[in-house]
Formats: C-alpha cells, sequence, structure tokens
C-alpha cells in the first residue's frame, strides 16, 4: 500500500477533499459498465478484459511501492487463485453478461459486492455473521432476484436461458460478482503482506496471462478489430482511470479517512451506472426493477459499519 507524504511536507488531504475524491472515484467506477458495453461492440469480452488489466497492472507499478521481499511459493499460489477466480474469470463472465443485459441492471447489481464478500469471509475465514448482516443479505439477495425476474414468466426466462438472452446475461454478471467478492476475501492476506498496490499489479498481470489464450483464439477470428477513437478512449478510462489511478487513490485516501466513511461512498457507484445507462445508452429500469434496486441499497444500509482506521 502506498504511503502519504508525512508531516515533514506540511501537506494533509482534507475531508472535503477526500469526500470530493472517494465520490468521483465510486461514479467513475460505476459509469465503467456503460464504458465497458460499449468497448465490447468492438472488442471481445476477453479480450477488453486483458487489455484493462495489462494497463491497469502496468501504471500500478509504475507507482513507488515498498519492497518486501522475494515471493514465496505460496504468494505466487495466492496471486494465481486472485488472478484467475478474482479477475480473469470475474471479468470475462461480466464482459458477457454486459453483451446480454443493460449496464443500468449490472451497476445496480454489483452493489451486491459487499454482501457477497461477507458470506465468503463467513466460510472461507470462519468469520462470524451478526444478526444484522443475515437480514441485510436477505434484503439484497431477494432485492437481485426482484432486480434479475422482474414481470418476466417462467416460460420467459426459459427462453432467455437458452437463447444467450438478457436472464442469462443476468445470471453471468451475479456470478462475475460473487467471483469478485471471492477476490477480495483472498487479496485481503496478500495485500498485507506485499502491499496493496504491488499485489494488485500482480494479480493483473497474473488475470492477463491466464486470458491469454482464450484472447489469442477470439482475436484469430475477428482480427483485425475495427478500433475506433471512441473505443480507444474506454480501454484507456478503464484500465487506466478505473483500474490504475482509481485504485490507487483509494489506497492513498483509505490513510487519511475512515473506513465507515469510505463504504458510504460506495453508493455513488451504481447512481454512476444508472446516470451513464441512462445518458449514453439510453437505458431505463422498469418499476418492479426499481423496487428491486431499492431492496438492495436497503440490505446495503442494513450492513453493519466497519471500524475506523
Amino acid at each position: 500500500m502506498t504511503h502519504p507524504p508525512h508531516s515533514h511536507s506540511g501537506y494533509r488531504l482534507s475531508p472535503a477533499m477526500a469526500l470530493f475524491l472517494l465520490l468521483t472515484i465510486n461514479l467513475a467506477w460505476g459509469s465503467s459498465y456503460a464504458v465497458a458495453k460499449y468497448a465490447l461492440v468492438v472488442i471481445p469480452a476477453s479480450t477488453l478484459a486483458f487489455i484493462r488489466f495489462f494497463v491497469g497492472g502496468f501504471f500500478l507499478m509504475l507507482i513507488p511501492s515498498p519492497r518486501h521481499g522475494k515471493l514465496s511459493s505460496k504468494d505466487w499460489k495466492d496471486i494465481f487463485l486472485i488472478g484467475s477466480f478474482g479477475l480473469a474469470i470475474s471479468n470475462a463472465l461480466l464482459n458477457l453478461g454486459l453483451q446480454m443485459t443493460s449496464s443500468t441492471k449490472t451497476a445496480i447489481a454489483a452493489s451486491l459486492e459487499p454482501i457477497f464478500t461477507i458470506i465468503l469471509a463467513a466460510w472461507l475465514l470462519k468469520e462470524v455473521l451478526q444478526r444484522r448482516t443475515i437480514y441485510a443479505t436477505v434484503v439484497s439477495i431477494s432485492g437481485a432476484f426482484i432486480l434479475m425476474l422482474g414481470q418476466k414468466s417462467i416460460a420467459q426466462l426459459a427462453a432467455e436461458l437458452a437463447a444467450s438472452g438478457e436472464f442469462m446475461g443476468d445470471l453471468l454478471v451475479i456470478l462475475s460478482i460473487l467471483t469478485t467478492a471471492l477476490y477480495s476475501v483472498l487479496m485481503k492476506p496478500v495485500a498485507q503482506k506485499l502491499g496493496a498496490i504491488r499485489a494488485t499489479a500482480y494479480g493483473f498481470f497474473m488475470g492477463s496471462a491466464l486470458l491469454s489464450p482464450i484472447v489469442y483464439l477470439e482475436l484469430s477470428q475477428l482480427w483485425p478489430l475495427n478500433f475506433t477513437k471512441e473505443s480507444l478512449l474506454a480501454i484507456i478510462f478503464l484500465g487506466v482511470i478505473c483500474n490504475a489511478v482509481g485504485y490507487a487513490l483509494w489506497n492513498v485516501i483509505l490513510k487519511y479517512t475512515d473506513a465507515g466513511v469510505m463504504s458510504v461512498t460506495l453508493y455513488a457507484q451504481p447512481v454512476g451506472g444508472v446516470l451513464t445507462g441512462w445518458l449514453w445508452l439510453g437505458e431505463s429500469l422498469t418499476v418492479v426493477g426499481v423496487f428491486g434496486a431499492i431492496l438492495i441499497f436497503i440490505g446495503m444500509w442494513l450492513l453493519p459499519g466497519e471500524p475506523a482506521d
């Protein structure tokens, strides 16, 4: 994890500036779903994930970070698991799902990540679930089902599954969020040992390497890709702004700001996703979908607050 300037420089990030940067980061992360959906018109799903990881990892490696010695075989095993499940598989599923469903629904469903992280931490790390957390989980997952199912009949849902329609995309997105939550659980001990910036960069490069065979198959069938100025800007936004700059700023601000305050700003992600999907892609939610989204947000609100750092 990078360290901010110390007192000899006289610099300290004000609470107002920290809050502004946190909201900006989360709005950018929320809008990334619409940007990715736009880029997927030109770039295949796994290829887009590969580029995003490689660019993000490259820029993260440019950030000064304390050295933590050589990586052990266990460190490489953990990085492999992070790169495979939490990054390569997760983002491939996300991009495939985005091709079938809306970025608006995806941004809202992504709010389930804290819920899934808590469930996986209880399972893998034997953490005890509070009663309030259980209530939050039930409410949020109920909202996710309502968001996905809407007013569709069983026949419609079956047809969408068979024809790779919207419901199939929704399921792929949910699986993606579940594997992203696994990334969060696996990354915690690795980041504590290697430093958050360096561990994330290694994970990004591992994810890129594991996606390489699929990227080769995609490009061998679709090459040459019809890159446009807009698609290149989308890649820069996803790889540099969302992956590298966003993550680095998040870890620096964590030094100045309570975790509870930071967690509240996560609500800006679905707001950014909904606004970008509506204004840029012309997407919208049904009344039933709005109700499902509200339940997800209520579940997030019910989660017990994190202790201050």
